[in-house]
């Protein structure tokens, strides 16, 4: 374990949290979005899903594509993704945003509902995305599920033909039965996911209005409820165990990963557990960083609104 001491303000858990999705940090870019206004949207078909992508080019006839995945109900448009996203493109790389099912504007795309256990659509998104630049390389950062995401399509990068010179998991849940836990435990978590889960349901069923009932699940108050009606309506596990521990990051899976890959936490963080973190071997290519604040995804250094994982992203890929 690797302990950094970063110039981390504020130092309120909740705080980080909160500003790590905040607009207030977009008027950094200060109306000059070159990744945004340059994009070119995709829509990558798969036999298993059709998923919504943007794909930045860089002026500089860049060598190296950055993929970058969202957390949960969040999106390509997210605040910590289109800043990192921005200063990836400062620093000369090509920009990747990748949506999973369900998040963004993708909805109409695919009739089934997203659930975290939907790793193979998403390693085929990522082969078709490599293909297309089959002479340039590639690193790749998640956030909150989108690492829980990028550690898994790490470790079965070997097997799908995937090459990632490095690979960044920020707040990943390692153990997603107890983040769902730490979540459920707060007023403040528990509403926040189930409004923006409540509001992505609605959409999905005015597109699919046969697949459930939204009136039903619109009226639940309760996350941990309301995961187990999507779990045994909508997938193939018979419990809310059994989902959970079907995207859980396993000892198994971090022996799987061959590429350079940090997983970054806070001790603070509110809803990742950091006892979840012994789970991590010691192995070469692993690198687990902490920080004593920084909240969920956060790593907010002062007044300027910059987090401490774009400058430390940009550190490691120019070694």
């Amino acid at each position: 374990m690797i302990i950094c001491q970063p110039p981390i303000r504020p130092k309120n858990k909740h705080l980080q949290s909160i500003l790590a999705s905040s607009k207030i940090r977009l008027l950094r870019l200060r109306n000059n979005n070159p990744v945004v206004a340059k994009q070119v949207v995709q829509e990558l078909k798969n036999p298993l899903a059709t998923l919504l992508g943007h794909y930045t080019a860089n002026d500089e006839n860049a060598d190296t594509v950055a993929i970058l995945l969202h957390g949960w109900e969040g999106s390509s448009q997210s605040t910590y993704i289109q800043l990192l996203a921005n200063s990836l493109y400062a620093e000369g790389l090509d920009i990747y945003r990748l949506n999973l099912r369900d998040h963004g504007d993708s909805h109409h795309l695919n009739e089934d509902l997203f659930h975290s256990c939907r790793i193979e659509e998403v390693v085929h998104a990522v082969q078709d995305i490599q293909a297309q630049f089959p002479n340039k390389k590639f690193i790749m950062c998640g956030f909150s599920l989108g690492a829980n995401f990028a550690l898994r399509i790490a470790s079965r990068a070997k097997e799908a033909g995937l090459t990632f010179e490095h690979v960044f998991a920020v707040s990943p849940p390692l153990i997603p039965k107890n983040s769902m836990d730490a979540i459920h435990g707060s007023k403040l978590y528990n509403k926040y996911f189930l409004k923006k889960w409540k509001r992505s349901l609605h959409i999905k069923n005015k597109l699919f209005p046969h697949i459930f009932d939204d009136q039903r699940w619109q009226q639940e108050e309760n996350l941990e409820r309301l995961t187990q009606m999507l779990i045994l309506d909508h997938t193939e596990y018979s419990s809310t165990d059994d989902y959970f521990s079907g995207y859980s990051i396993t000892p198994d899976v971090i022996r799987s990963i061959n590429c350079p890959t940090d997983v970054i936490t806070a001790w603070d963080d509110p809803v990742i557990p950091f006892k979840d973190f012994s789970t991590i071997d010691r192995l070469p290519q692993i690198k687990l960083l902490t920080t004593s604040h920084g909240g969920h995804c956060g790593f907010i250094q002062g007044w300027r609104m910059r987090s401490w994982i774009e400058d430390h992203v940009i550190k490691e890929i120019k070694k």
